[in-house]
């Protein structure tokens, strides 16, 4: 069980990507009083944690009412998550990131849907169902699943708490975001060829 959970704390923290969410969060909340940006984090981070919760929980039997195997998605998931994982590699050596498609607020506004599709995108929804699918009982809630949704997102929360406190024109280097994707990319590419090989592997059986 903890190396199931390790596991989906590893996947799930590179999926949701928390150095990009915090750049996405500086550039939604520029201009905005400190104490107003941490609400906007906790506004975040509980949207962002609520989608994958459900996705984690209802997941299975979503897949069940469309009566497709967890064998059979677990092996479609994860080559969703090899071609997520080469995405990021890929955007991670081309310039340009996705912090820089969203748009600084004006007026006191402030959208944070940028950031919640980046960091409850359907690859990340298609990773959650995935861990929750491979280590899924009938009898039991997909834990690992759970448990990696709470802890990642907390990892997000410290994030954006970090991000909140941080002047928006103090920018991490590009650099040191290249390289966490880069890392979290391989990540997620070894994770997809592993859960690859487990749907193939239960399915043969």
């Amino acid at each position: 069980m903890k190396e199931q959970i390790f596991q989906a704390v590893i996947t799930l923290t590179a999926l949701i990507n928390p150095v990009v969410c915090a750049a996405i969060f500086s550039r939604c909340t520029q201009g905005l009083p400190p104490e107003q940006k941490r609400i906007e984090a906790l506004v975040g981070v509980l949207s962002i944690g609520s989608i994958l919760i459900i996705s984690a929980v209802a997941g299975t039997h979503i897949l069940k009412a469309f009566g497709i195997s967890l064998d059979a998605f677990t092996c479609a998931g994860g080559a969703i998550l090899i071609y997520i994982g080469v995405g990021m590699l890929r955007s991670a050596n081309t310039p340009g990131n996705p912090e820089s498609e969203s748009k600084p607020p004006q007026s006191g506004k402030v959208s944070l849907t940028p950031l919640i599709l980046f960091g409850a995108s359907p690859g990340t929804i298609t990773g959650v169902i995935t861990v929750g699918a491979t280590h899924h009982s009938e009898s039991s809630l997909p834990l690992p699943a759970i448990i990696g949704v709470l802890i990642s997102t907390l990892i997000l929360a410290v994030a954006l708490s970090i991000a909140s406190r941080i002047p928006t024109k103090q920018k991490a280097p590009s650099f040191i975001r290249r390289m966490i994707s880069c890392y979290m990319g391989v990540i997620v590419i070894a994770m997809g060829v592993q859960f690859m090989l487990t749907g193939i592997r239960d399915f043969m059986q």
